[in-house]
């Protein structure tokens, strides 16, 4: 051993009269002896059988850990060493045609609006931008959906409903008084008939009729002022419709109007995200962990699926099965045999070992980043 290394094992020098390390002296490590050597050879028995004991339990579990410990290390720098080149590039140098547009335009702007009106303007007018968002895109459509759900009052109508109740009685009255008048041999079920559903087609055909002579302006003037009572009844109309359209969509006009806020946050989110996570360096994002602990799973399945001496494949199902041709018999039976097939099952010290490693790897995200996982 070397200067710096530590002997785990006795009897390194042990050989035999080949020159080679013979069976009976092979070296054990320093948390273990040979138990069963003693009685053999009292016993009279000169075959190479020996009991192997764990006399140190405490040694030999910080040995294992030694050896975890320095094949992490080499892992790690055999990671370094060849995958690091394989890499892609950063962000910022995938991006670096928007930095160099976007830096140079972002600090001319910055530069025209530090000169014109100085800081403190800048900052007192982002605040104020700030406070309206807020107000137009998050309180006011919080505040009306509470109102509407949560509230008695509900939404409050915009069209004064009394007022359109009295333009129609009046228009009514109206009608009926005009047509008393002009009409006095119509029956009163008829004048009632007319002035309930405020029909002027009358009134219309008499004021035609009463424009083409200037004596009857008396009776012009007093016709309009009918019409426009009834313009006004049909704007009122119009205008609680409008009230009732605006009320049964309410709900969707306010979350319509919160729609920008949840876009900026989002994108204030994902900035900070990146900020946090890319160009700092402060831990890693659920994505990424997930995508690493998905790929260290994927390289498990593809060292137990493609290694050198693979499991072989099962066999056919007893439902679907069918008679084998006869040079296939003899290679299933080979494939079949179950020395063969303990073989095949079997990993070699090298995959056994890089099996281990991953699942170590798999511990170890899991460990570290337990809280990502708690869902």
């Amino acid at each position: 051993t070397g200067p710096g290394e530590v002997r785990h094992f006795r009897n390194e020098g042990c050989e035999d009269d080949r020159g080679g390390t013979s069976m009976t002296e092979m070296a054990l490590p320093s948390w273990a002896e040979d138990a069963g050597r003693a009685s053999f050879e009292a016993a009279g028995n000169t075959t190479n059988a020996s009991t192997v004991v764990i006399s140190n339990m405490s040694q030999m579990a910080e040995e294992v850990a030694a050896l975890l410990q320095s094949i992490e290390i080499h892992l790690e720098q055999q990671r370094i060493r060849r995958l690091r080149r394989l890499r892609p590039p950063s962000r910022l140098r995938r991006n670096w045609y928007l930095i160099a547009m976007g830096v140079p335009l972002g600090s001319y702007a910055l530069y025209k609006l530090l000169k014109e009106h100085g800081g403190l303007y800048l900052i007192r007018t982002c605040f104020t931008k700030l406070a309206d968002i807020y107000r137009d895109h998050v309180s006011e459509p919080i505040n009306a959906i509470y109102t509407e759900l949560f509230t008695k009052s509900g939404r409050l109508d915009v069209t004064d409903r009394k007022a359109r109740v009295d333009a129609i009685e009046s228009l009514k009255r109206m009608i009926r008084s005009w047509l008393d008048e002009y009409f006095p041999n119509m029956s009163a079920e008829e004048k009632a008939e007319r002035a309930e559903k405020m029909d002027i087609s009358l009134i219309e055909e008499r004021f035609e009729e009463s424009v083409k002579h200037i004596y009857e302006l008396n009776s012009v003037v007093r016709m309009g002022l009918i019409e426009m009572q009834f313009i006004k009844k049909e704007l009122l109309s119009a205008l609680v419709a409008m009230d009732e359209l605006m009320g049964s969509n309410e709900m969707n006009m306010q979350v319509a109007a919160m729609t920008p806020a949840v876009i900026l946050l989002m994108a204030i989110r994902r900035g900070f995200r990146v900020l946090f996570y890319s160009l700092f360096q402060f831990g890693k994002s659920k994505e990424e962990i997930y995508s690493s602990f998905r790929q260290t799973i994927l390289d498990i399945e593809r060292l137990l699926l493609m290694r050198d001496n693979p499991p072989s494949p099962p066999g056919p199902l007893e439902w679907g099965f069918t008679r084998p041709k006869p040079n296939e018999t003899s290679s299933s039976s080979s494939n079949n045999d179950p020395k063969d097939r303990s073989s095949q099952q079997t990993l070699s010290a090298e995959d056994l070992g890089m099996l281990l490693l991953h699942i170590h790897e798999c511990r170890n995200i899991l460990w570290q980043s337990r809280r990502r996982f708690r869902s």
